[in-house]
Parts: structure tokens; C-alpha cells; sequence
């Protein structure tokens, strides 16, 4: 397959079937989705390179168009472009005027009736989905967009999906999806079956639970629910460890929501929720038991104590590793303070762009796997590393 970055960079004013270009949105290595307009409505307009996503087009226009739920991005056409030789297949999709969970749960410092509301909208995605036999198998924060309006979850980026009949997207062990998300049932696969050439793993509706399960442990904490100092510790701890329950983590979560979240991070899918409709179930439950308490914000805000540094952002494995336990901030950040030109007195704040924590245990994760398989492993999850995707796109390109 054809590797290298996406061909579609549209200027604004480019008419593609009848919409017009506004900007770009995201892009990831498959593909590139662009606001539109047609007929003064706006759209997301997602374009898939033809040389590269192989049925991944086709795969994710089945899906949604199956897929009519008010929490699963909408599909409302799809083809190919330029007509007389395409290059592109192109999906039309609802325009979600909102921001990746993750940006979102960063911004707005939710309370924990806010973070059960995006999660209960979640469960529900993937309760339909999961009623039409439909996996999405790559369930993470860069794929649910919040919108702004009104706080609705969409569910997005159905591109490497799975469903009954669909052929594999590729030859490796395991299917396609974002390393730091797999579920322990994938990992033990991989151990045991390193040596079968032919060996597949088959993902499930626990799969998606499971990785729903570390959407909301960091929804409420901030924080990936195992840590390790290398690769092989850090599967070990997913294989074997019992996370922190996020309410001792973080003592504003409400017991009852953390016990939601612990209940899908159950080591085995017997021991865990046994479907998202139970999911839903549940944390309709525990809504119905709201106090007070559930309106106080996860995390703390910036103060004017936290404004003279860049946050709680990490630039080294040695800070992360020995990261002091408390509860992160969230919210709007204060402005820097910044001493004026010419003071020799004051100090030089220096900007540097962190790597973030999830990174380190991404690639950590994914050097294990390139050992359990032997190499056999495909490139395919180099792409998806950054568990808060940093190859996805704002608005559901498929990576």
C-alpha cells in the first residue's frame, strides 16, 4: 500500500460534487476531512486517497450508512472525485462543531454529571453499533467529538471497523487500532500465538468496552490507569495489575461512577461489563443518583500560582516516571508571565513543546509488540501511536 502524505490539500473556494471548501479540519495518513458548505449548510467533507485506503472507504460508507443513531456521526452521501479520473473517494458527513473529547475535557474542566453524560452518549454509539454487529476497534478520546452546543457525543472514524463478512484490512496478528487501547484478551493472544503464521485476532464488543474503560479512567483522573518503566512492564501491568480506583485516585470522582469505570477494566470480558447496553444501564443508574457533589470540576483550575509555567505537560521519560501524585489541573490556562525586555534582572521563560506522558508508554507498548510478533507486526499501528491521536483527525479522517 502506498505510504506517504495524503495528495488532497484543498484550497478554500475548491468545489468538490457540489460543496465548496472552507478548511481543512484534520488530516491523517488516509486521508484528509475539510469543512464544506453547500447551499449555505456546512458539512465535513472526507477525503480517502484511492491508492491508499484500499476498502477502508468503502468499509466505513457501509457502516454508517447502517449507523443512524444520534450519537454516530452521520453519513449523508458519499463518491468519488474528480469524476473523469478519480483519485478520491469522498464521504459527506454531518459537520459535529465541537472538539475531540480530549481538547474538550482539557478546556472545559468537566464536572463528573458532565463526564457520565459524554460517556453515557458513548455506550450508546456503541450499543447500536453492536446491536448491527459492527466493531469499531479503535475507541479512543481523538475519536469522539463533544459538541459545543449542547455537550452530545458523536462517535466517530469508523474507517477500520469490523463487521460480519468484511474482509481483513490487513495480515497481521492483530487488526488494525491504536496500541496503548488494546485490550488484555489481545495481548494474551499475541504472546500465545507469536509463532502461527496464520494466527488473527478477532476483536469484540469487549474490546471496545475495555478501551472505553481507559476513555473514562482518564476522563476522570487525567491519568492512564497503568504505568510501567518499559515496555514489558508496562503490557504486564494492563495483563495483571488492578488500576487505582479512580475515586482514590482522584477524590471528586463519585464512587459510583468510578465503579462504572473499573467494571470495564476487568482483565478478562467474562469478568467485565457484559455488553454497552449494560454500560448504559449503569450509568443511567448512577445519573439517577447524583448529588452535589457530582457538579464540583474533576480537576483543579489554574491559578495564578500555576501562570508562570507551561503547565503540567512533561518534556522527558525521567519527569514523567517520577511524576508527583496529585490531581492535574484543567481549564483555561493563564497567560505566562513573561518579563519585559531589557529586565536583566528576571528570569528567561523558555517555551518547549513537551512530549506528553501517553507518548512514552505508546511507543514502549509498540517495541513490545514488534518483539511478541516476531516483526510481523504492520506498520499500521506506528501511525495510530499517540493515544490521543496524534495521526487522528479533528472530524473522523480515517488514519
Amino acid at each position: 500500500m502506498i505510504r506517504g502524505p495524503p495528495l488532497s490539500v484543498l484550497t478554500p473556494g475548491t468545489r468538490v460534487l457540489g460543496y465548496t471548501v472552507e478548511r481543512q479540519l484534520g488530516q491523517g495518513g488516509f486521508g484528509t476531512v475539510y469543512l464544506a458548505r453547500c447551499e449555505s449548510q456546512r458539512f465535513a467533507l472526507k477525503l480517502l486517497h484511492l491508492p491508499r485506503v484500499g476498502e477502508r472507504a468503502e468499509r466505513e460508507v457501509s457502516i454508517l450508512t447502517r449507523l443512524r443513531h444520534p450519537n454516530v456521526v452521520g453519513i449523508l452521501g458519499h463518491g468519488y472525485w474528480p469524476v473523469a479520473r478519480p483519485q478520491f473517494a469522498v464521504i459527506v458527513m454531518e459537520y459535529v462543531d465541537g472538539r475531540r473529547l480530549d481538547e474538550w475535557a482539557d478546556a472545559e474542566n468537566p464536572t463528573a454529571r458532565q463526564a457520565a453524560r459524554v460517556l453515557l452518549g458513548v455506550a450508546r454509539a456503541l450499543a447500536a453499533a453492536h446491536a448491527d454487529g459492527v466493531v469499531h476497534r479503535d475507541v479512543k478520546e481523538a475519536n469522539v467529538m463533544v459538541r459545543d452546543s449542547d455537550g452530545v457525543a458523536k462517535l466517530v472514524d469508523f474507517g477500520i471497523g469490523d463487521y460480519a463478512g468484511a474482509r481483513e484490512l490487513t495480515a497481521d496478528i492483530l487488526p488494525p487500532g491504536t496500541v496503548d487501547y488494546r485490550a488484555p484478551e489481545a495481548w494474551r493472544f499475541l504472546r500465545a500465538h507469536r509463532e502461527a503464521p496464520d494466527a488473527r485476532y478477532t476483536a469484540g464488543p469487549a474490546d471496545d468496552l475495555w478501551a472505553l474503560g481507559l476513555v473514562a479512567y482518564r476522563l476522570l483522573t487525567a491519568r492512564f490507569p497503568f504505568d510501567g518503566e518499559d515496555a514489558a512492564s508496562f503490557t504486564e501491568a494492563i495483563l495483571s495489575s488492578a488500576p487505582t480506583p479512580p475515586h482514590e485516585e482522584n477524590e471528586r470522582v463519585p464512587r459510583a461512577l468510578g465503579d462504572v469505570c473499573l467494571r470495564l477494566l476487568e482483565k478478562t470480558p467474562e469478568t467485565r461489563t457484559p455488553s454497552a447496553q449494560r454500560l448504559c444501564e449503569s450509568l443511567e443508574e448512577a445519573l439517577r443518583g447524583a448529588d452535589a457533589t457530582w457538579d464540583v470540576p474533576l480537576c483543579d483550575a489554574y491559578a495564578e500560582d500555576s501562570a508562570t509555567t507551561e503547565g503540567e505537560d512533561l518534556d522527558s521519560f525521567e519527569q514523567w516516571r517520577n511524576e508527583p501524585r496529585h490531581r492535574p489541573r484543567r481549564g483555561q490556562r493563564l497567560p505566562l508571565k513573561v518579563a519585559p525586555v531589557g529586565d536583566a534582572n528576571a528570569a528567561t521563560t523558555v517555551r518547549v513543546a513537551p512530549v506528553k506522558r501517553g507518548a512514552f508508554r505508546a511507543w514502549m507498548a509498540f517495541a513490545l509488540v514488534l518483539v511478541l510478533a516476531g516483526g510481523r507486526v504492520g506498520t499500521r499501528d506506528v501511525a495510530r501511536l499517540h493515544p490521543s491521536g496524534s495521526s487522528a483527525l479533528r472530524q473522523a479522517a480515517s488514519s
